[in-house]
């Protein structure tokens, strides 16, 4: 008696491994059958990454993210929408194009052939928002008290008054 392997049940290949995730097309959703139960995801299959503008030009109800390369506007919706409950006004959405590079091969230098390589491409989305407004945290707050009570420390420390600092572990015979 001979199995076949499930269809739907496709390991990743040794190709795949090597391919950071951020940068792998997001998996194949599982292929339905009639008597099959119902297919449960409990994390999504994308990811956004939310970008700080510098510049400080957006408004405060709109906000920057990189999205995965397969995701629609749809897609975009949906996500912030029913994980983070954030009601969505407009949707705009570009492409940036990777980068060609040109190589040769390292291993035989006396080949005169290139390699063209490409960079994957990059989505960006602006979302702006229906009622609220997004602010970026401020993550250096708790650590700036911190650095300062350790700068109030070293002030405290008082060396003795026989002892001058930039001669400290020199005995005062050679000092003479």
């Amino acid at each position: 008696m001979s199995f076949r392997k499930r269809p739907d049940l496709r390991p990743v290949s040794r190709f795949m491994k090597n391919i950071p995730l951020w940068e792998r097309p997001a998996f194949r959703y599982p292929i339905y059958r009639p008597g099959n139960p119902q297919t449960r995801l409990f994390l999504p299959q994308f990811w956004m990454k939310i970008l700080r503008d510098e510049r400080n030009r957006s408004p405060p109800n709109s906000v920057h993210f990189e999205v995965h390369r397969e995701m629609g506007k749809h897609d975009i919706r949906q996500y912030l929408e029913k994980i983070y409950e954030v009601k969505i006004l407009k949707i705009r959405t570009y492409t940036l194009e990777g980068n060609k590079t040109h190589e040769r091969s390292n291993d035989e230098p006396w080949l005169r052939t290139t390699f063209t390589t490409t960079m994957f491409d990059r989505k960006f989305a602006f979302v702006t928002l229906e009622d609220s407004t997004f602010e970026f945290p401020d993550i250096t707050k708790g650590y700036q008290t911190k650095q300062d009570n350790v700068k109030k420390q070293e002030r405290r420390v008082v060396m003795p008054k026989g002892i001058e600092t930039h001669t400290q572990g020199v005995p005062k015979f050679f000092l003479q």
